[in-house]
């Protein structure tokens, strides 16, 4: 009764619109309305639009395509209309889980850092960027997934945009049709790397990298190899033939956009992924074996000069040994960031140097390194040495105990289903090694795109409580079960 007389309040205030307004004008208002519509009669469309929108990064795509800033930044709030539903109608009691009590420690930090950092007031826009993409949105995400059928629904949604943007990629690097990037939906890095010699003579074969609606092909990488265990999970567990091929044609779309990145952090987070498959046991080792032979075929087919690029981390063998002869510049220049990084964090290694505020120290401390010399201010290319550097040990401690304790329970809550609900246990296994190739591709990129890393923690969050919860009713049920036959 609620939601009814919230669209016909919606329709009322509309109709001036409609009737002083162009035919264009009032069909567009129309549409607004009937979305709208549709948004508070069934809450969960809401949710899973914004999750669609929100990782294609369609909202950040229409700024470029004319839409106001203010309306593209602020879409992921219409999940208040689910979480209205939820909280006010349906009467359900708010989640706060300990990551969420985490996260909320984490700013406190955070404040107190900027308090005592150099300039306070440079800090602003870091932590305001945490308090809004990161605090507030794993709230909303957390509270807006309540139960298995909509976090299956949530997982479809990031299969499917995965494998939209991942398809658009798959065409520009079929087709070699770099110059329509969709608009913005599938960019082109101005990055191209060499694949080896082209000819007898020598000559420098450059490739292209591709950067999805993200624009940068190392976080474009990062966002899609994380989907990766979700497309397998669904492969596994879906009982209809049908899912498991879209599954798997999702899959592939995603590791294909993966490889046209060239990005060695997505291979090596691949690697890792599939180590932790074999040794936790999260897949049958037939399907382990399927991948561990169509993996490499698909790379193959989408980016064959992936493994000249992924040979170059070979390099990394000489820096260790302090032969830097052979690394080529990116590396060079990674090293000589992460350890001026490490310099920063030992100069002030409680609170740091205040939130956002290594970089502004960074281009010093590296030079003492006497690696490369650092010409500009760059980040540090490791997102656990830049928090260190940023927050201190207290801010690093709260930082990683988010992670940490979505991962335990993640854990905890696969083994209690695995064998109970074989579906809930690779949905429950699929996050994990999600959140695992996040933090292994963390090892080599600092947290810029932080919304997509919040957004993944509060999502495999909401996956432990529903879990969690389910497992508590089950138990209830068979115990009142139990109750009513002793009877």
């Amino acid at each position: 009764m609620i939601m009814l007389l919230l669209i016909a309040a919606a329709l009322l205030f509309a109709l001036p619109l409609l009737l002083a307004a162009s035919v264009e004008t009032s069909l567009l208002v129309l549409l607004v309305c009937v979305i709208a519509g549709i948004m508070l009669w069934k809450p969960e469309f809401t949710t899973l639009v914004v999750i669609f929108v929100f990782y294609t990064n369609l909202s950040v795509v229409a700024i470029l395509n004319g839409v106001p800033d203010f309306i593209a930044t602020s879409f992921f709030v219409l999940l208040g209309v689910p979480l209205f539903y939820i909280i006010i109608v349906q009467r359900q009691r708010v989640v706060i889980n300990a990551a969420l009590i985490l996260m909320v420690i984490y700013l406190a930090v955070s404040l107190l850092s900027a308090a005592v950092s150099v300039q306070p007031s440079a800090t602003y826009s870091r932590v305001n960027n945490y308090l809004v993409e990161g605090l507030i949105l794993y709230f909303l995400i957390v509270n807006c997934i309540r139960n298995p059928q909509r976090l299956r629904q949530v997982v479809w949604t990031l299969i499917l945009a995965g494998g939209f943007i991942g398809g658009l990629s798959v065409y520009q690097g079929v087709t070699g049709d770099y110059e329509n990037d969709f608009s913005g939906l599938a960019q082109v890095s101005n990055a191209q790397i060499n694949a080896g010699p082209e000819s007898f003579l020598g000559d420098q074969r450059t490739v292209t990298r591709l950067a999805g609606p993200i624009g940068e092909k190392n976080r474009y990488a990062q966002i899609m190899v994380v989907l990766v265990p979700l497309a397998i999970s669904r492969i596994i567990a879906e009982k209809s033939r049908a899912l498991r091929v879209l599954a798997a044609l999702c899959g592939i779309a995603i590791l294909g956009g993966t490889f046209l990145t060239f990005s060695r952090g997505a291979g090596i987070a691949l690697v890792v992924m599939f180590v932790a498959m074999l040794i936790l046991r999260t897949i049958p080792f037939r399907y382990w074996l399927a991948l561990a032979v169509g993996v490499p075929l698909l790379m193959l087919v989408f980016a064959p000069d992936y493994f000249e690029r992924i040979s170059t981390l070979g390099e990394v063998s000489g820096l260790a040994s302090g032969d830097t002869s052979s690394a080529d510049t990116s590396l060079l220049g990674r090293a000589t960031e992460n350890l001026g990084t490490i310099l920063i964090f030992l100069d002030r290694p409680i609170l740091g140097v205040g939130p956002g505020q290594t970089i502004r120290y960074l281009r010093a401390a590296g030079n003492e390194i006497g690696l490369r010399r650092l010409t500009e201010d760059r980040r540090a290319h490791n997102m656990y040495l830049e928090e260190l550097a940023d927050t201190g040990i207290l801010g690093f401690s709260a930082f990683i105990g988010i992670p940490l304790v979505t991962m335990i329970g993640l854990w905890r809550q696969s083994r209690y289903w695995k064998t109970r609900n074989s579906e809930y246990f690779h949905t429950l296994a699929g996050f994990l090694l999600a959140i695992l190739a996040y933090m292994t591709t963390a090892t080599f990129l600092h947290l810029s795109y932080a919304r997509y890393y919040w957004f993944l923690l509060a999502v495999a969050g909401a996956a432990v409580w529903v879990f969690k919860e389910t497992a508590y009713l089950s138990e209830r049920q068979g115990k009142h079960e139990l109750d009513q036959q002793s009877v």
